[in-house]
C-alpha cells in the first residue's frame, strides 16, 4: 500500500497516503450503467469476521431500498443479483484492502478504477479476487 502506516485517534493503525485523511471504505456494491451504486462505512468501523472487517449484505441493502435516483429505481426493478456487484474487505493483521467481484467488473480497469474511486481507495494497492457469488445474470452459466 502506498502511504504512510500510522496511529490514528483511536488507537487502530491505518495508512495515511501523502497527507491525505483515511477516509478508505469497506462494503458493498452494484456497477450499472458507468455508476456505482454502494452501501459502505470507514473501514476501521466495519464488522470483524474471522480475519477481516467488512460491512453490509447485497439481499438487505436492495431490499430495504427505496429508490429515489433513476439508477436506484433501476436496481430496484429486477432480483438483487441481476446487475454486476462485490464487496471490498479490509485484512487488518496484513494491513490489505481486497476487492471481491463479478468478472465482468474484475476484468475492466475502468470498472474498477470507478468502484476503488467510489470506496477512496484510488491511492492504494489493493488485492482483487474474482467470487462466483457475485455473478450477475449476463456472466453467470447457469
Amino acid at each position: 500500500m502506498r502511504g504512510n502506516w500510522k496511529m490514528d485517534e483511536f488507537g487502530n493503525i491505518v495508512c495515511i497516503p501523502s497527507g491525505e485523511k483515511p477516509n478508505q471504505q469497506i462494503g458493498i456494491f452494484w456497477y450499472i450503467d458507468d455508476e456505482v451504486i454502494r452501501d459502505s462505512v470507514l473501514y476501521k468501523k466495519g464488522k470483524l469476521d474471522d480475519d477481516m472487517l467488512q460491512y453490509g449484505n447485497h439481499h438487505d441493502f436492495w431490499q430495504a431500498l427505496q429508490p429515489i435516483t433513476e439508477i436506484e429505481r433501476k436496481l430496484k426493478a429486477y432480483a438483487h443479483n441481476t446487475y454486476p456487484r462485490g464487496r471490498i474487505v479490509f485484512f487488518p493483521l496484513r494491513k490489505v484492502f481486497r476487492v471481491y467481484s463479478d468478472i465482468c467488473v474484475h476484468t475492466d480497469d475502468y470498472k474498477m478504477m470507478k468502484v476503488l474511486e467510489s470506496f477512496e481507495l484510488e491511492d492504494f494497492d489493493i488485492e482483487f479476487g474474482y467470487d462466483e457469488s457475485y455473478c450477475c445474470t449476463e456472466c453467470n452459466s447457469f
